[in-house]
Parts: C-alpha cells; structure tokens; sequence
C-alpha cells in the first residue's frame, strides 16, 4: 500500500495507470540511503591487521596478499565508496508499506497524518506480484539488457539505531576465500537498506528500479493490467467532490478494486472503514 497525500500524484497514478518511482535525491531523508565507511573494528590499516592477526593468525601473510600496504587498503575503501555512489545515482524507488496477517497499513494513524496529509489524502493498495510483473516485461525491453529477478526489485528496510558497520569478517572472507564478495556484498546492501529506528512504524518495504542512461531524477511505470490496483481508500477527511473524482477514475481503469472511506471510530484513537463497492 502507499499514502498519497497530494492528490494530484494519487489522481496521477488512477488517472493515467501508472507508477512513479523517485531518485534518492528526492526522498524526504536526507540519511537515506546512508553510506559511510565504518567497520566493527575500527577503519585503519594497522587495526584491520590486528583484527585478523588476532582472530585468523595462520592466514594473515595469504591476507596481506591481497592488502600488503595501507596504500591498498585506502584504495579499497576509495572503491567501495564510489561503488556505492553509483548504485545510489542509477537506483529508483517507490517506497510501500507492508501489509501484515496482522495488522494493515489503513489502520496506522501515523501514516494516515504523515503522508496521507492529515487524512485528507488516499491510500492505493497494490497487487505485487503484478506490480513485480510489469517491471520484469520492462526491464526484458530495455536497451540496457539487465537481468532482473523479483529480489533485485523489491527490499525489505531494515530498522536499526545504528548505521550497519562492514564487518571484519566480510572483509577477511572477501580477501581470502571470496574474490567475487558475496558476503561483502550482503554487508554493503544491509547498509544501503537501512534506516533510523524513528521510521519503523512505514513497516517499509521498497519497490526498486535501475537506470544508469538519465539524469532525470522520475521514472514511470505502466500499469497495464487494470488488476494492479486492488483497493484505493480515502482519508476520513477527503471532501465529496474529491471522493466522487477518485471513484470516477478508478471504476473507469481498474473496475475490479474495492473502495473504502474512513471514518473516525466512535470513543477510540483508531479508524473504521466502510467499503463504497
């Protein structure tokens, strides 16, 4: 599901069937994805080799193989940054919330306030699987030739109060057993997909797409098939006039999603909906 609160976007999105993904430049913050190069053990050369004299001494000359001066070490680091910088400058994003067996995003007050603006917004409820569907077709026509798969598109956000740190380990794998850095890559995208605790309550999960050929900072994407939209809900505080748009649009391109309108539940902090059809 996604809050819309400006409802030129939402309208957008029901009006002409598609999706609008946004460069990370875009995103309302600015920690987000944080990258800095920090490990649990501390980023200089000497503590790296202390690290690995202390937990992998019998290794540590094949180690220094692959790092024998900090001059190399540096460059790793260089490297990884710039690595980062372009996956950062060619990803897109359509952040949504999850829905759970038990609990749905409607009910979340929060999201409603934050993004739904203050209730006067909509929320759009997605079949994914189909949204996952249209992006494959995409990128199998694009010049760009990637192969995709459904775990390149999609990312859960991990929560944290910390940024991950690129673990010791990881490294000492990358260097000794693992050239292609499976592992260290698994460090680096943890990094790349974590957020500050503050944001735990999105229960986010991110629906992604790469583009290495623009500087635009939107990509779209169709929704051909009019069951993509499932359930479109509107804010308990959205006037008729907007409410008789919103239904006119969504019987007009994807006739087989439910309608819902919120209300205030009666003496509770919580919201009821009524289904319009």
């Amino acid at each position: 599901m996604r809050f819309y609160g400006n409802l030129e976007y939402a309208m957008h999105c029901i009006g002409f069937k598609e999706i609008t993904f946004l460069h990370p430049d875009k995103l309302n913050d600015p920690f987000d994805p944080l990258f800095c190069f920090t490990t649990d053990f501390g980023d200089k050369y000497t503590n790296l080799l202390n690290w690995v004299q202390q937990r992998h001494a019998k290794d540590l000359q094949k180690f220094k193989t692959v790092f024998p001066k900090e001059e190399d070490w540096n460059s790793f680091i260089n490297q990884s940054e710039d690595r980062f910088k372009l996956v950062r400058n060619s990803m897109f994003v359509f952040s949504t919330c999850a829905i759970d067996e038990e609990k749905h995003p409607k009910n979340n007050l929060h999201m409603w306030s934050h993004y739904g603006n203050g209730h006067r917004g909509i929320a759009i409820e997605f079949d994914t699987a189909l949204l996952t569907r249209a992006l494959l077709a995409l990128e199998e026509r694009s010049a760009q030739k990637v192969n995709v798969t459904i775990d390149d598109v999609w990312c859960k956000i991990n929560y944290a109060p910390d940024v991950p740190k690129l673990k010791g380990e990881s490294i000492f794998q990358y260097a000794i057993n693992d050239r292609e850095g499976t592992e260290l890559q698994k460090n680096i995208d943890l990094m790349l997909r974590s957020k500050s605790m503050e944001w735990q309550t999105e229960n986010e999960w991110r629906f992604m797409c790469k583009n290495e050929e623009t500087k635009l900072k939107v990509q779209r994407l169709p929704l051909l098939d009019e069951n993509t939209i499932t359930a479109v809900y509107l804010g308990c505080l959205v006037s008729d006039e907007v409410a008789n748009a919103v239904i006119f649009e969504t019987k007009q391109n994807f006739r087989n999603a439910n309608m819902f309108r919120g209300k205030k539940a009666k003496g509770a902090f919580a919201l009821e909906f009524e289904q319009l059809f």
